[in-house]
């Protein structure tokens, strides 16, 4: 017994807007606050000693904050569209 699967048809106007095919706005807002966010983490609280790999260097420091914050926009996106259909 086959089944078709009848899935609502989705109009062009209807479809996320993405950025360079990937990314949706909110999540790029996401990764600049989380950079922000990386940054700020390294100056307050930070590691003086080398040991620390992650967050004795700012640009580590952002890029993880910003990895992170992308990585959390883009689960609630994919929530967010799950739940509206």
């Amino acid at each position: 017994m086959k089944l078709k699967h009848q899935g609502k048809k989705v109009h062009k106007k209807d479809k996320p807007k993405l950025i360079f095919g990937l990314f949706s706005p909110w999540s790029l807002l996401g990764m600049v606050a989380g950079g922000v966010g990386g940054l700020v983490y390294y100056f307050f609280i930070g590691c003086n000693i080398e040991g620390c790999a992650i967050i004795s260097n700012p640009f580590m420091s952002a890029l993880w904050g910003a990895l992170l914050a992308l990585i959390l926009a883009e689960v609630i996106r994919i929530i967010a569209i799950d739940d509206s259909k």
